[in-house]
């Protein structure tokens, strides 16, 4: 396998691995909690964000209220000093400010609207991620039940399995038992009956059945001659 194959395989492996670890359970509830946790981080950091650009909206359009004051107050003393077309460019200068700063406050009364709403998106996220807690907890505890129940039926199956073998191997060493029990029994039979005797006594040494044969010629010899001299002895 070349070197390519090879690392091809190894990282197709750990993906795997990677995806078996996403697939389970606790994983992946810890993984949702940490996404919603992250949403809720991330809507806080946006009402910041929104607050801060609130607040310099809010300066902006005081600070065209307090323009649009002064040239007020600008068109009033050109009135008084006779220089009515000095005053009317303070009153049209006055009347742009206010406009931009009609323009600010309805942009924050925008702003405002907004910020409401990412507040009442945090409550109801707050209160999701109070009650996926909750939930998480009571699925784990039922998930890790789960999976000791299951061991305890794969130990159960893997006992019941080795037990028939265990089973079975009994079987066969008392039937070796009773077969060597039916030998003995065999042997004490054919030992009241003499055959063994004379199983065991053929096979006994040669020199042993040749002394005996000789013992028994001898006494052959003997008888013999005792009846030639008795023989003899009635002749007379």
């Amino acid at each position: 396998m070349g070197l390519v194959s090879r690392l091809k395989n190894i990282f197709e492996a750990k993906v795997e691995k990677g995806i078996d670890a996403l697939e389970d359970p606790k994983e992946m509830l810890d993984y949702s909690l940490t996404k919603m946790e992250d949403s809720l981080q991330s809507m806080a950091r946006n009402a910041v964000e929104l607050g801060t650009a609130k607040i310099r909206v809010e300066l902006e359009r005081n600070t065209a209220l307090e323009t649009a004051r002064k040239y007020e107050e600008q068109a009033e003393k050109a009135l008084e000093l006779g220089q009515e077309d000095l005053a009317k460019e303070a009153l049209l200068r006055k009347v742009d400010a206010e406009s931009r700063a009609l323009e600010l406050a309805a942009h924050i009364e925008k702003m405002a609207e907004q910020l409401q709403t990412i507040s009442k998106r945090q409550d109801e996220l707050r209160n999701k991620i109070r009650t996926f807690r909750s939930k998480k907890e009571e699925l784990k505890a039922t998930y890790a039940a789960s999976k000791a129940q299951l061991k305890v039926k794969e130990l159960v199956t893997t006992i019941g399995s080795e037990s028939e073998n265990i089973a079975r191997t009994v079987e066969r060493a008392e039937a070796r038992i009773q077969e060597m029990q039916a030998k003995v029994l065999a042997v004490d039979e054919l030992e009241e009956q003499g055959i063994i005797s004379e199983v065991f006594a053929d096979s006994k040494d040669d020199i042993e059945r040749k002394l005996k044969r000789m013992s028994v010629d001898s006494q052959v010899e003997l008888e013999l001659a005792r009846l030639k001299a008795t023989k003899v002895s009635g002749g007379r």
